[in-house]
């Protein structure tokens, strides 16, 4: 049978199935689920749709056991001596798509469709920072360009959300589909914070 180039792209890329996890002792614990590896993406779908089935104990009681916080399907190109993500996708715990971004490592990166960005400029949001769950507030969007105005030099790095942290009042570059709506009612302290915090550095670009 002859070979396609499909069918050579196909066997040149490897799909990672994971979750993150919230703990049950600490709801603002986050970990990295065990990964699962797949040679094609209908076959890593098929797991993300039934992910409820082989890991029920992630389902149960939500109140006295760790849980799924969201599932990521991570798609590498192989046979290359360097890293290389060609793509990153996240789903809900239910296996609904929340968010893509399919720009590879090398780039490049022309912006983000205008009906992908989901987070508005002020507007609250929860992010999985290292082993815990925080909040922040969104400073600037992903670039949006038109298809006939191309920046050159940008790669998946740029495909970021600024969002300035609770607490710390730090400005970070998050990757875009690892932004997400609160999962539960921000506390009025610390959405006024972040408020506050948000004025300021809008105040304090202005007078620069």
């Amino acid at each position: 049978m002859k070979k396609t180039k499909d069918m050579d792209k196909q066997k040149n890329e490897l799909f990672i199935v994971y979750s993150l996890n919230k703990s049950a002792e600490d709801r603002n614990n986050i970990y990295k689920g065990k990964p699962t590896y797949f040679s094609t993406r209908e076959k890593a779908e098929e797991l993300i749709s039934r992910f409820s089935d082989y890991y029920s104990f992630l389902y149960e009681d939500l109140k006295t056991s760790d849980h799924v916080y969201c599932i990521l399907m991570e798609e590498f190109g192989l046979d290359s001596p360097h890293r290389y993500q060609l793509s990153t996708r996240v789903y809900s715990p239910e296996g609904l798509l929340i968010s893509e971004s399919i720009v590879p490592d090398d780039g490049p990166f022309y912006g983000r469709p205008e009906n992908s960005i989901q987070h508005k400029i002020g507007e609250v949001v929860e992010l999985p920072f290292g082993d815990h769950l925080a909040y922040g507030i969104v400073v600037r969007q992903p670039l949006c360009l038109k298809e006939d105005f191309k920046i050159e030099g940008l790669m998946a790095s740029d495909d970021s959300y600024e969002i300035l942290q609770h607490r710390c009042h730090e400005i970070d570059y998050v990757f875009a589909p690892m932004v997400f709506k609160p999962t539960k009612d921000v506390p009025d302290i610390i959405r006024k914070d972040l408020e506050y915090a948000f004025e300021k550095a809008w105040m304090d670009k202005v007078q620069i």
